[in-house]
């Protein structure tokens, strides 16, 4: 395989998985924790992720991510909501989407 179609490969898949984030594991979530506390959280985690944004580089990536965890831990812990790692994966990586290309999640 040459470099073109791994990354026709690579960008279908990061479109299969916006797709299954926004329209199957977002509405969970929303329904799990509830929508009051749910758009409470989307907030700070869209703040915290504009936030990362301005004090790290992009190559500090994982320091970012870190940031945004801690605070969002934090956060979700203050409101009384229980967060998974993979919630909270889950709900960043959706935000940073959204912060990125404009688009909305669910």
């Amino acid at each position: 395989m040459n470099n073109e179609m791994i990354t026709v490969i690579i960008k279908a898949l990061v479109a299969v998985l916006s797709v299954l984030i926004t329209s199957v594991v977002i509405p969970y979530i929303k329904g799990k924790i509830g929508e009051n506390k749910y758009n409470e959280i989307k907030y700070y985690v869209e703040y915290a992720v504009r936030c990362a944004e301005m004090l790290y580089t992009p190559e500090q990536r994982k320091e970012k991510k870190a940031y945004v965890k801690a605070y969002i831990l934090r956060k979700a812990s203050d409101f009384g909501i229980e967060m998974t790692e993979e919630d909270l994966d889950i709900l960043i990586e959706g935000l940073v989407q959204e912060v990125k290309y404009g688009r909305e999640i669910a």
